[in-house]
């Protein structure tokens, strides 16, 4: 008897309870999906941000609205004042970057408001603009969507692809605090009112713009990475006398799967070689010259065994130049070193540039598809 006499207070209860507040209509939120941050020419900071709009009697489905201001919190406020509705926090899937602030200054301290209040989302995604944050807001999007969305898409489809990086704003602050490594963001620009992914961004370990790589840049970075969550996609032109063809046509693709690395460091002295032995598996995806496979698999093999170290070496030197480390080497070296890794921590971006890194590969042909 008491059992059914809980139950029935328990609804009563219920059934007695009213709304405690008032009705939250979609057409009165202002969800801010992407956001932009530049300089202008008198490098006073420039805030772009870009809304759905859900209202039947509007024309537009998104809008774009734009701002001045010291700081991002002086700026949302300032924002507040122009957006009709209510501006409900933690949407964010984008926030742009304008090469030309990174060229100037570490944009990490215009970005704190983003870490410290917990109703905004750190897991949206970070890109660098090659050009003007502005021309990207307002790139015509009436044939693919609202611009939040289609950048969200763009940037996390290339990266499926293996042709670029994906960095969360969590993700760009830890390899901004960890001495280890340094940033790197995908790199996107507008090409004939087209939105592009042009690469990758690397990032000083001060936060500014240190140089850009191409897609297959891009590629054997995330290879190097040890990012092996999708197959990395690559062509290579081989010497033609190589296989007796012509220059032109000297091209091989193909993809990789399931790289085993083995990393060795090794300080003497003052000075670190690094070795890095890959075992590579790859599906050839295209060949666009004659060759007798069961009997030059080996030849080919070796080719891109030679190319794939070449493009790893030089991609390497070019991260030494500009005293960056993408790869994370740095935390490999911390782990089985620690304490000469203590004796370059502070300055890790010298000490890689002066280091001497080997690259060897040892490819293996999987598939060559079904046309043979």
């Amino acid at each position: 008897m008491k059992k059914w006499q809980g139950i029935f207070l328990t609804w009563a209860v219920i059934l007695g309870l009213t709304g405690c507040g008032k009705a939250v209509y979609i057409e009165t939120q202002r969800f801010l999906l992407a956001d932009g941050i530049d300089f202008d020419e008198e490098k006073k900071v420039v805030f772009y941000t870009s809304s759905p709009v859900f209202s039947k009697a509007a024309k537009d489905r998104f809008k774009i609205t734009s701002t001045t201001g010291d700081t991002i919190r002086e700026i949302k406020k300032k924002l507040e004042s122009k957006i009709n509705g209510n501006v409900a926090p933690g949407k964010l899937q984008s926030i742009l970057i304008g090469k030309k602030m990174l060229q100037q200054t570490n944009v990490l301290p215009y970005l704190d408001v983003l870490f410290r209040d917990p109703k905004n989302e750190i897991n949206a995604n970070v890109i660098v603009v090659d050009g003007s944050v502005k021309e990207v807001m307002y790139t015509n999007m009436s044939d693919k969507g609202r611009i939040g969305g289609v950048i969200k898409q763009l940037v996390e489809s290339t990266y499926k692809s293996r042709i670029s990086v994906l960095t969360t704003l969590q993700k760009f602050h830890e390899q901004m605090m960890d001495n280890a490594i340094t940033p790197c963001i995908t790199e996107m620009r507008v090409e004939k009112n087209d939105l592009v992914i042009s690469g990758t961004s690397l990032l000083h370990k001060e936060g500014t713009y240190a140089t850009s790589l191409n897609k297959q840049e891009s590629s054997l970075l995330l290879l190097l990475q040890r990012n092996r969550n999708n197959p990395l996609p690559l062509t290579f032109h081989l010497p033609p006398e190589m296989f007796h063809t012509d220059e032109e046509i000297s091209y091989v693709s193909f993809n990789i799967k399931k790289v085993k690395a083995n990393f060795k460091t090794k300080f003497e002295g003052n000075h670190l070689t690094i070795d890095i032995e890959m075992k590579v598996p790859i599906d050839v995806e295209e060949r666009m010259f004659t060759l007798d496979m069961e009997k030059q698999s080996k030849q080919l093999e070796h080719a891109i065994e030679q190319e794939l170290e070449k493009e790893c070496q030089a991609l390497i030197k070019k991260a030494q130049k500009h005293q960056v480390d993408p790869f994370g080497f740095g935390i490999y070296v911390r782990a089985h070193d620690y304490k000469n890794w203590k004796k370059v921590e502070d300055n890790w971006g010298k000490a890689l540039s002066e280091a001497t890194v080997n690259v060897s590969t040892k490819v293996a042909i999987k598939s060559i598809g079904v046309s043979e």
